[in-house]
């Protein structure tokens, strides 16, 4: 990574973690909303690489499918969020379950590591199958998450992202294979 990407990492976990302290959810949620719109052109100029992960929640045949506040609100996506840097993945996937729908998984399997370029970042992503418990309770934050829902894997909404999809083909595939 080059100095400027941790920098940038820095001040955005700080300017985070201050409006955590001080903001309601809902003050928060148009924290982050503004904070996409402000980091999206800084993105396009810097073209930052960045590690992610993404997890493809299953419990049986059914899985859980989220829509953020901040970026693509009008399609279901699966849950995830930036790793850290020096932060291992795994370690990622537990805090970003846990910080977005506070959930612990029973068992993760890495199914995908690929680039992939969104918003203008350069991005290595880690896409993990993670098995629930059943009747595990979702608890999704509420700055973060507008809506969950749990679909049956073969039978996803119109609206659900086309990786989203292609990832959730690929975690049922791993797991009939």
């Amino acid at each position: 990574m080059s100095e400027r990407e941790p920098y940038t990492y820095r001040v955005v976990e700080a300017v985070e973690a201050a409006l955590r302290r001080r903001l309601t959810p809902g003050r928060l949620r148009v924290a982050y909303r503004l904070g996409y719109l402000v980091l999206r052109p800084w993105w396009f100029v810097t073209r930052p690489r960045t590690r992610g992960v993404k997890a493809v929640v299953r419990c049986g045949y059914r899985v859980l499918l989220v829509r953020h506040t901040y970026a693509r609100r009008t399609q279901w996506d699966i849950p995830g969020g930036f790793v850290r840097p020096d932060e291992d993945v795994e370690l990622t996937l537990r805090r970003e379950l846990a910080e977005e729908v506070g959930l612990t998984p029973l068992a993760t399997t890495k199914i995908a590591e690929l680039a992939a370029r969104v918003d203008r970042k350069r991005e290595r992503l880690h896409v993990f199958a993670v098995d629930v418990a059943p009747g595990s309770t979702v608890r999704p934050s509420l700055a973060e998450i507008a809506a969950v829902c749990w679909m049956p894997h073969d039978g996803l909404p119109p609206q659900t992202t086309p990786f989203a999809r292609r990832m959730i083909a690929r975690a049922y595939w791993e797991q009939f294979r």
